[in-house]
């Protein structure tokens, strides 16, 4: 009896041990798992450094463009997985009581003239190892919209985004508030080629509380703006060549048909269904406005229509502006602002 009782104990024991064993192999595999993963996210969210593009860019070549039929060439790692585009029918978005789109004085400066102060309390200043870099809108409490090819190949520590500012010289005219970046959600499609799909969203490390000075900017209701009188907002370069400005500035550009755009200069291949044109003569965006808004007016708000992408230098005949048309993205914003309210 003793000896049979001695050897169930011996069987146990050893069951006991190889469970013991198999339950550390598991542990090291999730482990290792783990570790992976999270050197994975390391590489995401803190990108290379290198020389990105600050600005609506020259394409005086108008060769080498690929996805001109809307599908560009998927960059995984620096895109969350929220960043699919779901059908337009679909809403999964909740709203809030907070309001967007409210300027701040009746009285506008137009014309490629500077603004008043914090006229436009959304507009946003991107700002890359303590220089200038691009613009931006606040679209919610912890997030800010602009263009993708503003935050291609940059380092998420290297970014802060400054708003609520005016004056980029002095800091006695407006509060202005500085933000660190806790993630760059670039469009997965965004096609570096054609500047298709040039839409991104950099979430803020520390939301911001809304103010007069800061405040988000409406989402189009308007899906086509064509004929609309529309205005461009950004510390972008005053003409072409010429210097930045310190003080943001604003012009009135009037928005093209995709015809009436595809009938201009540029060869019409390059004008896709995610793009909408805008300007006359001077009146144009130019490099350094890059992610700022195109706005229009609807009703008593004003709605972001079109985030400035790129064009064939600023102000010349035949060749205006052209904005990635963000009627396009409702739902792929929506699904990424879902953590946020937006506000009516």
């Amino acid at each position: 009896m003793k000896k049979i009782l001695s050897d169930r104990i011996t069987v146990e024991m050893k069951v006991s041990a190889s469970v013991i064993s198999l339950i550390y192999i598991i542990a090291m595999k999730d482990c290792q798992a783990l570790a992976n993963w999270e050197a994975k996210s390391m590489h995401s969210s803190t990108l290379p450094t290198s020389s990105a593009r600050q600005s609506r860019i020259f394409f005086n070549n108008f060769f080498g463009f690929s996805g001109l039929l809307g599908v560009g060439n998927p960059v995984q790692e620096e895109v969350s997985d929220l960043s699919t585009e779901i059908d337009d029918d679909q809403d999964e978005s909740r709203n809030c009581s907070c309001e967007c789109g409210v300027s701040n004085h009746e009285n506008r400066i137009v014309g490629g003239r500077p603004t008043g102060i914090n006229h436009y309390p959304w507009i946003a200043r991107i700002v890359y190892d303590g220089h200038f870099h691009c613009g931006g809108s606040l679209v919610a409490e912890s997030y800010v919209l602009t263009a993708a090819h503003c935050v291609r190949k940059l380092r998420r520590s290297k970014i802060r985004v400054i708003l609520g500012d005016h004056d980029q010289s002095t800091t006695t005219d407006a509060p202005a508030k500085m933000r660190a970046v806790s993630s760059i959600i670039r469009h997965r499609n965004f096609d570096t080629d054609s500047y298709n799909h040039d839409i991104a969203l950099l979430k803020l490390r520390k939301s911001v509380e809304f103010t007069k000075n800061i405040r988000p900017i409406c989402l189009p209701a308007i899906r086509d703006p064509a004929g609309k009188t529309g205005i461009v907002v950004g510390w972008g370069r005053t003409s072409e060549g010429g210097n930045l400005p310190n003080i943001v500035q604003e012009v009135e550009v009037p928005i093209l048909t995709p015809n009436q755009c595809k009938a201009m200069k540029y060869r019409a291949s390059r004008i896709t269904s995610y793009m909408l044109c805008a300007g006359r003569g001077a009146m144009d965006s130019c490099q350094g406005d890059s992610g700022g808004p195109l706005l229009v007016h609807n009703g008593d708000k004003y709605e972001i229509v079109g985030i400035v992408s790129w064009g064939v230098g600023c102000g010349r005949p035949g060749y205006p502006g052209v904005y990635t048309r963000v009627s396009r993205y409702i739902n792929w914003l929506k699904l990424n602002l879902d953590d946020n309210c937006l506000c009516s």
